[in-house]
This record gives C-alpha cells, sequence and structure tokens, in this order.
C-alpha cells in the first residue's frame, strides 16, 4: 500500500545546511546537524509515545551509533543529579536570604541559639529539597523528550560556506567578541522587500527543562537577567558542560529561575557541539508551583505545592501547559519561521524524507540458491525482484520486512504466526540510497532470510499454486547464484547483490567453524572483539545509485563496510546475543 513517509517512526534525521529551524523570523542557521533520541526498539515504545526511537543510524559512520549511545547513557545520570540540584538550590534560597538578614542584628547570645536553629533549617531545606526532587524525577524517564543533537558550524572563510550562504546578509554578532562587527551586507530579498540574515542560531529558549552542551571553539553566547551577552566558555578537552535552563523549568519555578536566552554567532573558525536536551514526559503537566506563587507552602517546606490540577492561581505567570503541547507549538513556529523565507532564500526548497523501503531474498546457503519473484504486473512487470515493501506509518524497515516478507514466508511453509523459528531469522545485508526513482530519493533496507532446499521449493510450489487461480500472481524461480539472471532485474541489482551474496556465504562459513550456536541464526560475520562486547559491528553493504530523466542507471557506487550504524530492532534481541555465545 502507499504510505505517507513523513510519518516515519524511526527516522531520525539529518539536517542540512540552511534547513534548520528559524527561531527568529528572517534568520538563517548555517549549521547542519545529526539528531537523535533515546534509542528504543519500536516494541519496547508504549502506545502514543513521542519523543523516543528506534533511531535509524548511518551505517556510513562506523562507531556513532556505540558512542553516542554510551554520551546519552551518561547523561541520563547527569541529568538525574541536575534535577537533584536545581531542587536543592530552590529549597535553600529563602533560607539563606534570611539568615543574612537576620545576622546583621543577633547578638553573642543569640549565636548560640541560632546555630542550633540553623541546624533545624538546613536539614528542612535538605528534606524539602529531596522532596520537590523526587516531584521533578516523577516526570523524567524513558520516554521523556530527551533529544540530542551533534552539530557542526562550518567557518565564514570556507568555501562550503560562501556557496551556501554568500548571498545571505551576515547580520549576526561574531562569536568570541563583545562588539557587533557587521561586515559589508549581503542580502537576499522577496517580493515583502525584507532580507534573511545568515547566523549560526538565532536567539531562543530551548523548549525543556534544561540543556547539557559542549563545545569545541567560541560561539555559544549567553543572555543575562540585564540583557548583556555574555560569551560561553569553551572546555574543549575537559568533561564539562555549560548547563543551560530552558522554559519548563521556568515555568516549574513561575520564573524565579529563568530560560536562558542564547544565540551562536558566525566565527571564521569551524564550531561543533555536541548538545543533550532533558525534557520531560509527553503528558507531563507542567504549572508554576505553588511556593513560587506566594500562594502556597514556603521554599522550605517538604510539600511541593504542586499546581497542575488546580488551574490557574494568583501569583501564576505561567498557565499549566504540557511538555508535549509545549514541543509541539514551539517546533511549529520556529518550522513556519523557516517555511516563510523560502522565497528570499538560497534553497527555495527544503530536503524531502526519503521513501523507505525492504526487500527480502530468500537464500539457500548450503547450495547457494536464492528465490527471485518475476512480477506479472504493476512496476517491476516482466522482472525478478526479492519480496519488496514499503515502509508505512510508524514501521521500522526490520517491520515492514516482517510483513512483507517473512510473516508471508512462514504462513506458505505452514509456520504459525507468532511461532519461534531460528532457522528464519531476518538478517539486514544492506543499505542503498536512489535518487531518480521516484519523486523523492529512496532508501532501501535489503534483508536476507535463509532456508533450506525443502522449504524453498515449497514456497516455490505454493506460488505455482496461487498463479492457477490468480492470473495476475506473481511467480517464483530458484536460481544458483553464480546464475543469477541479472539482464531481467532492475539495473542497480547486478551491483550489490554479489556483495551481499558474499556477506551470506561468509556468515555460513563462520557458521560452520563454530560450535556456540551461530550456525542456528545466520547473523552477520562478526569481526574480532578487543573486549566483550556483542555485536560491536557487523559487514553492510552500503552504496547510492542515480537513475536519470529515462531510468537507466547513470551512476552507482557501492561498499562493504564494517559498522556498528544498525537499527536497534534489527539486531536488539536476545538470539543475537545466543548468537555470539553471550548472555543477554
Amino acid at each position: 500500500p502507499a504510505c505517507d513517509a513523513r510519518a516515519h517512526l524511526p527516522i531520525r534525521r539529518y539536517v542540512p545546511l540552511l534547513e534548520e529551524y528559524a527561531y527568529q523570523p528572517n534568520t538563517a542557521a548555517i549549521v547542519e546537524s545529526f539528531d537523535t533520541v533515546r534509542d528504543l526498539p519500536a516494541r519496547e515504545i508504549p502506545e502514543g509515545a513521542t519523543g523516543v526511537g528506534p533511531v535509524d543510524w548511518p551505517a556510513e559512520a562506523p562507531g556513532l551509533r556505540t558512542a553516542l549511545r554510551e554520551f546519552y547513557a551518561r547523561c541520563d545520570e547527569v541529568a538525574v543529579d541536575v534535577f537533584r540540584a536545581i531542587a536543592s538550590v530552590c529549597c535553600m534560597t529563602e533560607m539563606d536570604t534570611a539568615r543574612t538578614s537576620f545576622e546583621r542584628v543577633r547578638t553573642e547570645t543569640a549565636e548560640s541559639v541560632a546555630a542550633e536553629g540553623g541546624a533545624d533549617d538546613e536539614r528542612a531545606d535538605r528534606a524539602a529539597g529531596e522532596e520537590l526532587a523526587r516531584f521533578f524525577l516523577r516526570s523524567f524517564g524513558p520516554t521523556s523528550h530527551c533529544s540530542m543533537r551533534a552539530m557542526r558550524y562550518p567557518g565564514t572563510d570556507s568555501d562550503e560556506f560562501k556557496a551556501h550562504a554568500g548571498v545571505l546578509r551576515d547580520g549576526s554578532f561574531r562569536a568570541g567578541k563583545r562588539g557587533r562587527t557587521p561586515p559589508p551586507p549581503r542580502r537576499s530579498k522577496g517580493g515583502n522587500g525584507l532580507s534573511v540574515e545568515a547566523v549560526g542560531i538565532s536567539e531562543h529558549t530551548d523548549f525543556e527543562c534544561f540543556t547539557l552542551l559542549h563545545q569545541t571553539a567560541p560561539g555559544l553566547e549567553l543572555k543575562d537577567l540585564a540583557g548583556n551577552w555574555r560569551v560561553a566558555d569553551v572546555y574543549r578537552d575537559q568533561s564539562k558542560f555549560t548547563i543551560i535552563i530552558a522554559d519548563m523549568m521556568e515555568r516549574w519555578t513561575n520564573g524565579w529561575l529563568r530560560a536562558t536566552p542564547h544565540r551562536v554567532g558566525l566565527a571564521a573558525h569551524e564550531r561543533l557541539s555536541l548538545v543533550r536536551f532533558n525534557g520531560l514526559d509527553p503528558d507531563a503537566s507542567v504549572a508554576p508551583l505553588l511556593r513560587f506563587t506566594g500562594a502556597g507552602p514556603s521554599a522550605s517546606s517538604g510539600d511541593t505545592g504542586s499546581n497542575d490540577s488546580r488551574g490557574w492561581v494568583k501569583g501564576a505567570k505561567y498557565k499549566p501547559v504540557t511538555q508535549g503541547e509545549h514541543m509541539a507549538e514551539s517546533v511549529t513556529r520556529a518550522a513556519a519561521n523557516l517555511e516563510q523565507m523560502l522565497d528570499r532564500y538560497p534553497k527555495t526548497v527544503l530536503t524531502p524524507i526519503p521513501r523507505r523501503f525492504a526487500q527480502v531474498l530468500l537464500v539457500n546457503c548450503e547450495d547457494e540458491e536464492i528465490a527471485l519473484i518475476l512480477h506479472a504486473d504493476g512496476e517491476f512487470e516482466g522482472l525478478y525482484t526479492g519480496l519488496i515493501t514499503e515502509v508505512c506509518g510508524d514501521e521500522t524497515p526490520q517491520q515492514a520486512a516482517l510483513r512483507g516478507g517473512l510473516c508471508p514466508l512462514r504462513e506458505l511453509l505452514g509456520i504459525p504466526t507468532g511461532t519461534a523459528d531460528d532457522s528464519m531469522h531476518l538478517a539486514e545485508r544492506a543499505k542503498l540510497r536512489f535518487t531518480g526513482w521516484k519523486d523523492v530519493p529512496v532508501i532501501e533496507h535489503e534483508f536476507t532470510v535463509s532456508v533450506d532446499r525443502t522449504s524453498m521449493n515449497t514456497v516455490k510450489n505454493k506460488f505455482s499454486s496461487a498463479r492457477q487461480t490468480q492470473r495476475n500472481h506473481p511467480e517464483m524461480d530458484i536460481f544458483r547464484w553464480d546464475e543469477i539472471p541479472y539482464e531481467a532485474m532492475p539495473a542497480d541489482d547486478r551491483h550489490w547483490y554479489p556483495e551481499v551474496l558474499d556477506i551470506v556465504r561468509e556468515a555460513k562459513q563462520e557458521a560452520n567453524a563454530t560450535t556456540n550456536g551461530f550456525i542456528r541464526f545466520g547473523v552477520c560475520p562478526r569481526k574480532p572483539r578487543r573486549e566483550k562486547r556483542w555485536a560491536v559491528e557487523r559487514k553492510l553493504v552500503v552504496g547510492s545509485f542515480e537513475f536519470d530523466d529515462e531510468e537507466g542507471l547513470a551512476r552507482h557506487e557501492t561498499e562493504t563496510i564494517w559498522t556498528d550504524g544498525f537499527m536497534n530492532d534489527v539486531y536488539g534481541d536476545s538470539r543475537d546475543h545466543e548468537a555470539y555465545g553471550e548472555d543477554t
């Protein structure tokens, strides 16, 4: 069936230059990023949850998945500590202020009394802080809005910057300088006469509770309460991070803690940053706590004084809103700013989201045979392919391969749905990108399923029987790997099939040489490991294919790589642990 590619749950996007949301109107962000979220298998995501994985990791960047997942987990630990620290600060301020005032007038006699009272106050502050921390953390967990971005800002002296932003006016401050020293204007105007200004990222506040940020060079500026811009410190080779208070914490504290406006300016040097946003569960409702409105308990009280269910309270500056609502409203506004500039922009169209397909190849490793479908109609009429299915809705590519390939095969073989059968395990073998095939780019995930000769012949006979009663039902033919009819197949197949079958052959050879259960599952061959970690890297064919206007193959490139960039659902189950002889 046709699918809405915009709805794909597992797609975590690379954001190209000039496609970052515009947090201020008429500003073009000269930054590119890879955006990710909490990497969860689809089967572990609660119904209705948003802002969580599985993440579609770029296979072409080996090591990225392992590094960012480990960093993300450490950020979870740090975020809990930061929530607790903020709660502690919120519950000590009033007492500290009272003590400072009292110290001016107290007598020597009162000092001994105050010492005892001070200890009681500290205990009360500590208890209140712990209670407030528990309140904060009640809405912080596996489904919270905690995205992470790896960002790159090209230097203004680079050819890349000039090619993408040369027509824009540089209205930004100069990163790392107090003054504003714009160069001669570079303007891009539309019919309304308004110009678009080039910036790193325009002024904004973050939408969650707080942000952890690390940068490799100056660029980030923070606005203080007096309205002055301050250059953020750089801890290039240190494990130190800038913490930025964000919108939801300002709402909770009724403005006592302010969300920090910040921006990134243009600079001659390249700048990298790693940003982890720390938000709440999508349905977590946030409203000013009564302790900060003057209508409830003091800061030393153990009661958090939540206003979530009481509606509008006197003294509250903000109405209740959920994290999900606030995120949606803020992102929609920033996206609209970007859309409204496209008539005055170096790009008139944003990069489309690719459509995704999953193809399942049925292989017999023992006899080196493959079963292919001969299409009787449709786009591939008269051509052989595997079982191709478009990835729909919130499916992962693996789920699409199960729906359109593995499950029908199991049904043909008489294997009941839901029955465990380790002999029919999906393994992703290739990830290919196509341009010129559809109206938007296409990414096709290639899977293999290993069966024996008897099962393959059974499936072939079922196809033949169905064709006798259904005129347009495809045929199935079996070929040896060295006799595949590439002349009767899509033009790209001859370039990647051999590489995929080499991986399958290598997996089979390793399976035959092991005794730890690897043979039962037919997963990818593994790279020798220096530490005990399952499936750190596996082989995958990556490639790109470009078709011309006459649908001929104009350009192609393929490569077999070792990578950890597999989606969690593909190699995220316990069978792969067992296949490598390791405990889950």
